[in-house]
């Protein structure tokens, strides 16, 4: 047996000297020979030692061994702390340097887009590489990174918002902004390249007012979807008068998402076509996909007042709207369809998603609590509901404004 005793006299490693532990007492007796110099052994895997003169040095294997300097880098310092530090901040420099002094806009982009195409939806994939293509990679794209600064972002949305023929609405603009960002965020956090954040520019909220379709046009709408029950396209457009779902949830819709029992429709998909991505004739495809978010998965109540004319057809299978030559209708079809029923109507031509508007502010005139309208039109926080769905109409507005009484008993005289 081997013994090594401390200062203190304590015994601190025993051996056998059996021929399976000869790599063990090799160990151990290195160790003791280090220590007995006044040395210290390295933690596994870190390559730092203390050294006679009571400094710490520190080995890190070169990214790119050079033909004088050997395979490692050496680093010192006054303690184990100082040296573990520097030796991480050197591996991280290769990597700064690359990001740094070659990368620039273009490549940054082509990086993060690469690194998040497994996780995105194809929706979004082919979103974010648009506005890429379109915006970031023409004006910034030969720019290093390092120099994209708060100015430059102020310089580049001034720039997408002239010579393209038409305006870009304050907050797009500032979605572009926020993509330029994300991607130096990411950039940086990957690469752990050193460089700084540039802060958004400042944009005056400005929102567009919507003109939802007035109640005449919607009766004339529905009065023409009544009449015309028997065509696919008007029943699923009826849905989406009174559920509020998206164009992309209706056109995956099936007669089997129909719970007759309970009387509940079932939002489980959503189908859209999108371009396909990296591909020079821009030719697109049609996917079905999980809806938006989690929370658009859910269960929509059928009103009494479209669930006779539903229960009518119960005996139909497959997709609720059909197609010409597929069993589904893509929403660019059911799109072209609703257009030509609003010619067909007499009315002035509004976006199919407006049914989905007029359907949340209709709710809340009735008196819809906002938490059960958020499930129903599948947002994610009321908040979303309230800032985007919900536009009083002026007769609620004169409802609430006749509410009000006069200060004293008696009422105001007003002398002309």
């Amino acid at each position: 047996v081997l013994v090594s005793y401390s200062k203190k006299g304590k015994a601190a490693y025993r051996v056998s000297r059996g021929a399976d532990d000869r790599a063990a007492f090799h160990f151990l007796a290195v160790k003791i020979s280090v220590q007995m110099k006044g040395g210290h052994m390295p933690k596994r895997g870190e390559n730092i030692y203390k050294r006679k003169d009571g400094r710490w040095e520190g080995r890190v294997r070169k990214p790119e061994p050079s033909e004088t300097g050997g395979k490692y880098k050496y680093i010192y310092g006054r303690t184990y702390k100082e040296v573990k530090e520097k030796m991480e901040v050197y591996k991280k420099e290769p990597f700064r340097k690359t990001c740094l002094h070659v990368w620039n806009m273009r490549e940054a982009v082509e990086a993060w887009l690469k690194y998040g195409k497994a996780d995105w939806k194809p929706t979004t994939y082919r979103t974010y590489r648009q506005i890429a293509e379109k915006y970031i990679v023409p004006f910034l794209g030969n720019m290093k990174i390092d120099r994209i600064t708060a100015h430059t972002l102020d310089h580049f949305r001034r720039q997408i918002n002239s010579g393209n023929g038409r305006y870009l609405s304050n907050n797009y603009q500032f979605y572009i902004c926020s993509l330029v960002r994300r991607i130096l965020m990411y950039t940086r956090e990957r690469y752990n390249c050193d460089i700084s954040l540039p802060v958004l520019p400042v944009f005056q909220n400005k929102k567009g007012r919507i003109e939802l379709p007035g109640e005449k046009t919607l009766a004339a709408l529905e009065n023409y979807l009544l009449e015309n029950i028997e065509e696919d396209t008007c029943v699923g457009i009826i849905i989406a008068l009174y559920t509020g779902i998206r164009i992309g949830e209706l056109c995956a819709l099936t007669w089997e998402d129909i719970d007759w029992e309970e009387g509940i429709l079932q939002v489980k998909k959503n189908l859209q076509r999108i371009r396909e991505a990296d591909n020079l004739e821009n030719r697109t495809r049609v996917i079905m996909l999980d809806p938006k978010t989690a929370d658009s998965m859910r269960f929509i109540p059928i009103p009494p007042a479209i669930s006779g004319l539903l229960q009518a057809q119960k005996r139909k299978t497959g997709f609720i709207i059909s197609g010409r030559k597929n069993a589904w209708a893509d929403p660019r079809t059911v799109q072209y369809r609703f257009k030509k029923i609003l010619q067909k109507c007499g009315v002035e031509y509004f976006n199919f998603h407006m049914l989905r508007h007029a359907f949340a502010t209709r709710c809340v005139a009735m008196g819809f609590d906002i938490k059960s309208l958020s499930e129903i039109l599948g947002h994610s926080n009321v908040q979303i509901t309230m800032s985007l769905y919900v536009h009083p109409t002026i007769q609620q507005k004169k409802k609430l404004m006749d509410r009000f009484t006069p200060y004293v008993d008696s009422a105001y005289t007003i002398i002309l």
